[in-house]
């Protein structure tokens, strides 16, 4: 190989590595990777996240200090994947949301790294939330508009089907009936005033009669009190007593004590009648021959 050729190729080379490191250089810069910056991962569970995409920032307090690398939907949500320096400090309280960048609602993650005490651990999926941008609202502007027209469109068939002469009557036995009302308004006007300044009077008299009579209706209240809790040991004690006769009725149904064993037993009320009618008649022979039983002497 001569001279020329191997200058030629030392020139070949120069240039490809050269171009090799520009690429790399290119990918660095769009990618914004750091040297020597190591990177944290976490993941987050959102309900939904409005086009969400691989690549997009994450930002801490308006700084870019990441990006998104997966986004995995699931059967309950979203799951998101996403990297950040590590000279971020998440605490337990930390935050994250799903905002819009511009007018056109360019996505990324808002991280809010929070306050209390210690680490987040990252082994628990971050709490996410959805922020609706301009397309979500002028989307909903779209469906309202939608719902309006809808809205308009059955008004006027609703107009269409309606008879112009019933309208027209309607509307004039409203006017009549407004026009009727205003003359009796016109003409009770002093009969109303009168009983608006009576009413009035009335609320002032029964506030005057309350607040000269307040002592006496406070006794009373207090006497209604006591008497009322007075009535109610009454009715307590009136159960007990209701309690205890029931019991005694109940042992002389079943013929226990003496009592209920000489209602149980014929034989004894019979003997008893016996005994009470053999007493009767002597009372009757000592009152008619009281000599017969008592003996007088003197000695």
């Amino acid at each position: 190989m001569n001279q020329t050729s191997r200058r030629a190729a030392i020139q070949v080379g120069i240039t490809a590595i050269l171009a090799v490191a520009l690429l790399l250089f290119g990918i660095v810069w769009v990618k914004e990777y750091r040297l020597g910056q190591r990177k944290m991962y976490f993941t987050a569970h959102f309900e939904e996240v409005g086009n969400l995409a691989v690549g997009d920032p994450v930002s801490v307090r308006g700084v870019r200090k990441g990006a998104v690398s997966k986004v995995v939907l699931e059967d309950t949500g979203v799951r998101v994947e996403f990297e950040v320096d590590r000279d971020v400090k998440l605490h337990p309280d930390a935050r994250l949301r799903v905002s819009n960048i511009g007018f056109m609602g360019e996505k990324f993650l808002a991280l809010e790294p929070g306050e209390a005490p210690g680490a987040y651990d990252r082994s628990k999926p971050l709490p996410g939330r959805f922020q609706s941008g301009v397309p979500e609202v002028i989307s909903g502007a779209g469906d309202l508009l939608t719902e309006a027209t809808e809205l308009s469109s059955r008004l006027n068939l609703m107009l269409d089907a309606l008879d112009p002469a019933t309208i027209e009557r309607a509307a004039k036995n409203m006017e009549r009936a407004s026009s009727s009302l205003s003359k009796t308004l016109t003409a009770n006007q002093d009969d109303l005033r009168a009983a608006v300044l009576d009413f009035r009077a009335a609320g002032r008299d029964l506030r005057s009669i309350a607040s000269e009579n307040k002592g006496e209706v406070t006794t009373s209240v207090k006497d209604f009190g006591v008497a009322s809790r007075k009535l109610s040991t009454l009715a307590d004690q009136l159960a007990v007593t209701a309690t205890a006769l029931d019991r005694v009725v109940a042992r002389v149904d079943s013929s226990q004590g003496s009592l209920g064993k000489a209602i149980a037993d014929p034989e004894l009320y019979n003997e008893m009648r016996e005994a009470v009618r053999n007493t009767n008649d002597l009372v009757k022979d000592i009152k008619k021959n009281p000599k017969r039983y008592l003996k007088i002497g003197l000695f």
